[in-house]
């Protein structure tokens, strides 16, 4: 009896770290957003280079 207690339990801890983990995953950058990161990020390592 106290075997299917914690085994609730442990289901019940793992469903709420499963909905926090989804509900605050960040969402994927949108095509443009990657290719504004990706020229800041070449412009910074040219400035590095001069």
């Amino acid at each position: 009896m106290v075997t299917y207690v914690c085994l609730g339990l442990l289901f019940l801890f793992v469903v709420i770290k499963s909905a926090n983990y989804y509900s605050r995953r960040k969402r994927a950058p949108s095509p443009e957003q990657l290719d504004i990161l990706v020229r800041s990020i070449l412009k910074s390592g040219q400035r590095e280079r001069e």
